[in-house]
């Protein structure tokens, strides 16, 4: 007992400290991370560019040396999201996160009692590996836009989603500012989608194919975030134009996203893509710098707590479902015979 004891408390002290380190391990290492250096070098770039191309009121070093952007209480909450999050997911929240593999294992499994044969021509190895990697950033782009679309869709989700939405600044780890169970959820679904693509593609084609990356991410994920995706979440408005921003997501529209303007809530929910958002009719191409302000509204300096951050959520969402299924209750008492569905609708 007291071995096992030892062991646990070791190896949770361990992925605690590992958890801690991660956000160093994503600047400097990992290419998949949206605050990758490399990201974050080319944005500051291409900021500067178009600051001093466009003459805007406020000059591109006074915006980067903005206290208030990255001293505020707003900016340290963020922080602190960042390292907690990963020390919880490997830690008391590590057994809810999905394999992907086991994923595409079973999809293979399947695939193969059904009698197909993953065997490819050598010649189509690398066709079938672009198509691979292409089919991979669109699922990846469009799970994340409707795992986004949901959070703002379902009342009881958006609780938690509200902790990304009740930034008062934007700075590049704002990014990751999201509670511990939107990121559990969005993850799950995405390696669900990783997985599914990945097992297709081997059970009919083997296991020869490889994804097209750089510094660790997908090649189309890194160039849309080396094009400027890490401003998305800065101080920075920097627009694409309407006939590009139709096509893609850019600083300025997400930036939009965060707006605390009632015309701009549950717009421009894409990642990269902004095609689903079209396809939702929740797309808004900005003429101009339309934003005065980031947040909920007056909820917003209640989100300057990490009590509220980590807890409200919780109590929140369950006092909605606790309202759902009392009036769930309540029509089937009255109303036996004929079922009416609610529909319900939140602002962000």
């Amino acid at each position: 007992m007291l071995d096992w004891l030892h062991q646990t408390l070791t190896s949770t002290v361990t992925h605690a400290v590992i958890g801690a380190l991660m956000p160093i391990y994503d600047f400097l290492v990992d290419g998949s991370s949206r605050y990758h250096w490399i990201y974050v070098l080319s944005g500051l770039i291409i900021a500067a560019y178009a600051y001093r191309k466009h003459s805007t009121a406020m000059s591109f070093e006074t915006t980067l040396l903005d206290k208030q952007v990255w001293l505020s209480k707003s900016a340290i909450n963020d922080y602190i999201i960042v390292v907690v999050t990963p020390v919880l997911r490997l830690t008391v929240l590590s057994g809810l996160a999905l394999n992907w593999k086991a994923v595409s294992a079973t999809i293979v499994t399947v695939l193969e009692s059904a009698g197909v044969s993953g065997l490819t021509h050598d010649a189509n190895v690398m066709a079938l590996g672009v198509a691979l990697t292409v089919t991979l950033f669109l699922v990846d782009d469009f799970l994340r836009w409707y795992a986004h679309y949901t959070f703002h869709r379902i009342p009881e989700l958006w609780e938690f989603h509200k902790v990304h939405h009740s930034a008062e600044v934007l700075n590049f780890a704002t990014a990751e500012r999201h509670h511990p169970v939107e990121t559990i959820m969005t993850s799950s679904l995405l390696f669900l989608g990783y997985g599914a693509v990945n097992g297709i593609f081997i059970g009919l084609f083997g296991e020869k194919l490889t994804v097209t990356t750089v510094a660790g991410a997908n090649v189309f994920l890194f160039a849309f975030n080396v094009c400027g995706g890490v401003l998305r979440h800065s101080p920075f408005w920097v627009s694409f134009g309407p006939r590009i921003e139709k096509w893609i997501i850019s600083p300025a529209m997400h930036q939009i996203h965060h707006s605390n303007k009632p015309e701009h809530f549950d717009k421009n929910l894409g990642g990269a893509l902004s095609v689903w958002d079209r396809m939702a009719g929740t797309l808004h191409i900005p003429r101009g710098r339309e934003i005065e302000g980031f947040g909920i509204g007056e909820e917003t300096q209640d989100f300057r707590s990490l009590q509220v951050i980590f807890l409200r959520p919780f109590t929140a969402a369950g006092s909605l479902l606790r309202k759902r299924f009392s009036r769930a209750t309540d029509e089937q008492e009255t109303q036996p015979a004929a079922h009416q569905a609610s529909t319900h609708s939140i602002t962000a």
